[in-house]
């Protein structure tokens, strides 16, 4: 007769255990005390006593390749990293697959487990259930307790003084389902385990500032392996294993930290902790470093007393919160065990983490009560794979005395090995133990017999990911799809990423090239010796004239610096604001205002503080790196303050015309009407700046989406787009792949139920943390990188950025490589898309073909139901005010060096910020207006008009040649060579030749550091006293806002490389040499 096995959960082991049993021939029956399968992992609203507890959006860290049961593959197209919604998808096959429902008792908890009175000779045990306030007993010859770790919150609020008295909310991340609850609120979480990143993450999107509060510090592991792969499928190798057995712990712990520290480095982010990486339970999280550095998310130490309104931190530093979210990880016990096993501190002594060693019949086991240093489904298969075997006599335990001896070595080497913690009680290494696991069932693959026998087997389970399916090969429960399930799995992990068909590009390798330049340093330093030289340009005394009068357009970022330049060279300025604030495109307003700007609520702005600054003014250093749009209104309002520049202001005056005066050409003077509270006024100026810039009018191209007329969904302009919440549960078309297009499909993709984000040419995406965690444009907007880039052939400069971000992620893989070369396009910034894109919350899709009235058709012949469509198809510009001064044509206007039209009389009107830099704007917008003001003042001449307009044929001639034709690509400029051939105008471009003979150090930072603002202060007009002491101190104000957990500080790295220093005084000598032979 068939033994009878009570399972006690059915979750994921509860599953595997039912299955596990029938196919030993056992007959189970599985208590679920709840309606339905899946455990943790079903999403409910509202916790349910007793059973594990997730929130809406949980996506699983382990990969489909290496959490999915050993004999049943999850569906190819299925995302690598699932959903909550996803792995419960795949679970109802699995239970449909093997039958396994029929087998499950719903609604039935588990009140006492007992040894029956004859347990000594029959093994048998007492079950008493209840369902529907009925209460029932049975005999079972065995007990398979799946109940998980994850049930019973660990809340230690003993150990935070006055968190009685905190008037505002806490909780148990166990309870927390959704950000919205969070919207506007100060927040502090509590942990930095898996939980508690992930939900610091998600609240930053909604909440004022998140406070991320650590005891010891974390490393942070990436889901986004090396080329975007899986991340356990690139390290879960028994090759790399094996190489983990023979090296030293310290050798491999400092080679992971080194790769962790080089995406970014945890001590200048506050996470370093004193101990090693594999000391403790790994933390998973891409998006962090994001926050953190975008200011959303501050680290701090652990919280020493709360008050009434406020947190206090062991540093002393006190933040007013209004919530508090407590990822203190879980306990585990087992109450309807009666005395058979005793729970102390989270450690509980099994044999193999499953069989209480004291038992007289093996009959009881313990299935995932486990903490895996990778998937753990695979693990409780496993376990109950070897447990039924136990149970049904074919495997034998080995003696009390040995296994108490196993379990006391297991406990000492975990406390030898992890930081001691209620957390690391139950840790297992995957590969290892599956393989202990597997000897006892004898299922662990022969290697040297598949080499023998399958070499293209065996090279794929020596080298490649160590999946489930290995322990499918041979032995008890053998599969014959395992092999192939094996040979197949790469496939799988490539083809849900795979929804836009790509074609590569060709790029030949240049390496060779770098060695000749290299070899050739004299030449280089010749050529570096020419750039030094920066001629000033002839400048003619001033106009005869009483202030000249100076109207400008706009009060945003250009308009605020316009002012300011214009009080610097003594002219009159007003400025008029058609809004009631400073601020344009970066003040957030819940409804777009005509005329203006509009952003969404979560704006970050794409380039780092030091490298977007006013020239004269740096951002404070406590003010994060990648600012919001909030914080970037905070330093306009500062730096309007400090220079008065509100009283110049005229707010809610819209200007209606700008013309001629009838002696222009004589006097250059304009008439501009504005009006005001419905009035209108005439005034006459000098001289006219316009700074309304190039956000302003939606481009929504309607017409070349067939269809769309008899959609009946919603669509919208991303302008018009403020917020994820009207899109909760949607399926969300985003049509573009710019900026825009690529933050709103990763912000929807977080309440959305699928994004789908189509794109005509597909883009290449950089990123905002940079190497070792420092801003990308800090890192690679410097003179060196400048000057190579204009040396090297447009191909070699191509391939050598394309192959770096490719080491991030493959953007043919991830389905976004364009056939353009990423120098041919203006830059999509993102560092969150490709962990969207492999969890499957975005898919990439080819450019829509047409909209039916539910659904979208691409062009690869897809269908997709959709709900909404958000059009970011960028923006047009024009200037009906300008009445017929300027002509715009598809987004291009002829305007020498994107500011003069070259055909007036006078040289009275200029546009300031009408361009789309590969860099900041804003210290671009400073500059030209310092050029545009000392022009209007006669201080500079502007060339003949026929050689105003070679200029502008010429640039618009090598914008078409480089750029993919693009209405976004009309106004392009390159950062340093644009701010240096205006500050050649100016005055102002920094002599390096003669800075590396006076100033040494400055020089270095110059020539090889970030290419900041402050370096056209040094000379010149408007020389600023403070711009060699900002230079110098640059890095150090990228450093400070990431500092806001006290712990080791590292060395600071020199800033230039040592190499670089010996060439480049080699260099230096050549081109000094040179000088001074052909100085007169």
């Amino acid at each position: 007769m068939a033994k009878r096995v009570a399972i006690i959960g059915g979750g994921s082991s509860g599953l595997c255990a039912i299955k596990a049993c029938l196919q030993e021939g056992l007959e189970p029956v599985c208590f679920e005390r709840t309606g339905d399968i899946g455990g943790l992992w079903r999403f409910e609203e509202h916790p349910e006593e007793g059973r594990a507890s997730i929130y809406r959006s949980v996506i699983i860290n382990t990969s489909k390749e290496m959490m999915c049961f050993s004999d049943f593959p999850i569906a190819d197209h299925f995302p690598n990293y699932m959903h909550n919604s996803k792995i419960m998808e795949y679970f109802r096959m699995y239970a449909q697959r093997f039958d396994l429902l029929r087998h499950i008792r719903f609604r039935t908890s588990v009140r006492r487990v007992a040894k029956r009175p004859d347990f000594a000779a029959t093994g048998q045990w007492e079950v008493v259930t209840e369902s529907e306030g009925k209460q029932e007993a049975a005999v079972f010859d065995a007990v398979l307790v799946c109940t998980g770790h994850h049930t019973e919150a660990h809340l230690p609020l003993s150990t935070f003084p006055g968190i009685e008295k905190f008037k505002g909310r806490y909780l148990h991340s166990r309870d927390y389902k959704d950000p919205r609850d969070f919207t506007d609120k100060r927040v502090v979480v509590i942990g930095i385990g898996n939980s508690g990143s992930d939900l610091s993450v998600e609240i930053s999107q909604t909440a004022k500032q998140v406070f991320l509060s650590t005891r010891r510090g974390a490393w942070i592991f990436n889901r986004v392996g090396e080329q975007g792969y899986p991340i356990d499928i690139i390290f879960t190798t028994r090759m790399k294993q094996f190489l983990k057995d023979v090296l030293s712990q310290s050798m491999v712990s400092n080679f992971t930290e080194k790769r962790l520290n080089a995406r970014f480095d945890h001590s200048h982010y506050g996470l370093k902790p004193k101990h090693r990486i594999f000391d403790q339970h790994p933390t998973i999280n891409d998006d962090l470093p994001n926050r953190i550095i975008s200011g959303r998310v501050l680290v701090k130490p652990n919280v020493q007393e709360f008050t009434e309104t406020s947190a206090i931190f062991e540093d002393g530093t006190r933040e007013d919160i209004d919530a508090v979210v407590f990822a203190t990880g879980y306990s585990f016990s087992f109450p309807f065990l009666e005395g058979c096993v005793k729970v102390v501190e989270n450690q509980i002594p099994l044999y193999k983490f499953m069989f209480p060693p004291d038992l007289e019949k093996p009959t009881l086991a313990f299935i995932g009560l486990i903490q895996p240093l990778g998937a753990i489904m695979p693990i409780s298969e496993l376990q109950c794979r070897w447990a039924t075997r136990v149970f049904k006599g074919l495997n034998k335990l080995p003696p009390r005395h040995d296994m108490e001896d196993d379990i006391k070595q297991k406990r000492e080497a975990m406390a030898k090995r992890y930081v001691k913690s209620q957390r690391h009680t139950i840790q297992v290494d995957y590969i290892p133990y599956m393989d202990e696991l597997a000897c006892q069932v004898g299922v662990k693959p022969n290697l040297l017999a598949l080499f023998l026998t399958d070499p293209k087997l065996a090279l794929e389970v020596a080298f490649g990911p160590c999946t489930p399916y290995q322990y499918r090969l041979r032995g008890p429960g053998k599969w014959a799809g395992a092999r192939e399930a094996i040979l197949t799995q790469q496939q799988r992990v490539i083809k849900p990423l795979q929804t836009r068909h790509v074609e590569e590009h060709p790029s030949a390798p240049a390496v060779p090239l770098i060695f000749k330049l290299v070899g050739a340093v004299a030449v280089l330093a010749v050529i570096f010796a020419y750039l030094c030289f920066s001629s000033i340009p002839p400048t003619t005394a001033p106009r005869d004239m009483a202030a000249q009068r100076v109207a400008i357009i706009g009060a945003g970022a250009s308009g605020l610096c316009a002012l300011k330049c214009c009080l610097d060279e003594g002219l009159v300025p007003t400025c008029f604001e058609r809004s009631g604030d400073i601020g344009g495109l970066w003040r957030f307003e819940e409804h777009p205002e005509e005329g203006r700007a509009s952003i969404y609520r979560s704006v970050i702005i794409n380039t780092s503080k030091e490298m977007m600054c006013f020239s004269d003014f740096p951002i404070p250093d406590h003010f994060p790196n990648y600012m919001h749009n909030s914080k970037i209104m905070e330093y306009f309002r500062m730096y309007a303050q400090r220079f008065d520049l509100l009283r110049h202001i005229r707010f809610r005056t819209s200007v209606c015309r700008v013309a001629k005066r009838p002696d222009f050409a004589a006097t250059g003077q304009w008439e501009v009407v504005t009006e005001s509270e419905g009035k209108q006024e005439t005034a006459v100026f000098d001289a006219v700046l316009v700074c309304t810039g190039h956000h302003t009018e939606a481009h929504l191209p309607l017409s070349t989406f067939p269809g769309l007329e008899k959609f009946e969904g919603w669509y919208l302009h991303s302008r018009d787009y403020k917020s994820p919440q009207p899109f909760l549960g949607k399926q969300v078309v985003v049509v573009g792949t710019g900026n825009s297009g690529i933050d709103i499909a990763v912000e929807l993709s977080h309440a959305a139920k699928q994004v789908f984000l189509s794109t005509k040419r597909g883009t290449w995406v950089m990123h905002r943390v940079a190497d070792g965690g420092y801003p990308f444009d800090f890192t690679y907007i410097n003179r060196f990188l400048q000057l190579l880039y204009s040396l090297l052939p447009h191909n070699a400069s191509n391939f050598f950025m394309e192959r770096k971000l490719n080491a991030r992620f493959d953007h043919a893989l991830y389905g976004l490589q364009p056939q353009h070369r990423i120098f041919d396009q203006h830059p999509t910034i993102n560092d969150d898309l490709p962990n969207r894109i492999i969890s499957g919350r975005v898919q990439v899709k080819p450019n829509v073909q047409e909209f039916t009235e539910t659904s979208a058709i691409f062009e690869d012949g897809t269908r997709e139901d959709i709900d909404a469509v958000v059009f970011a198809t960028g923006y047009s510009f024009s200037f009906p005010f300008l009445e017929g001064c300027v002509k715009v044509v598809e987004n291009q206007i002829p305007l020498y060096k994107f500011m003069f039209p070259p055909d007036l009389e006078k040289p009275t009107l200029a546009f300031i910020g009408l361009i789309q830099p590969l860099g900041a704007i804003m210290p671009i917008t400073e500059l030209q207006c310092r050029w545009a003001t000392r022009v209007f003042k006669g201080l500079q001449d502007l060339p003949p008009s026929a050689d105003m307009l070679a200029d502008i044929a010429q640039a618009k001639e090598e914008m078409a040649k480089r750029y993919v034709k693009s209405q976004r690509h009309t106004i392009q400029v390159d950062y340093i060579p644009y701010m240096d051939e205006l500050a050649c105008q100016v005055g102002v471009k920094p002599n390096l030749l003669a800075l590396f003979l006076t100033d040494p150090k400055l020089a270095l930072e110059v020539a090889f550091g970030p290419c900041t603002p402050y370096q056209y202060r040094l000379r010149g007009p408007g020389k600023w006293a403070g711009a060699r002491e900002a230079i110098l101190t640059q890095r150090q104000r990228v450093v400070k806002p990431l500092q806001t957990r006290t712990g080791a500080r590292p060395a600071r790295s020199s800033t230039v490389p040592h190499i670089f220093k010996v060439f480049f005084s080699i260099g230096l000598i050549a081109a000094t040499a040179v000088y001074v032979s052909l100085s007169p």
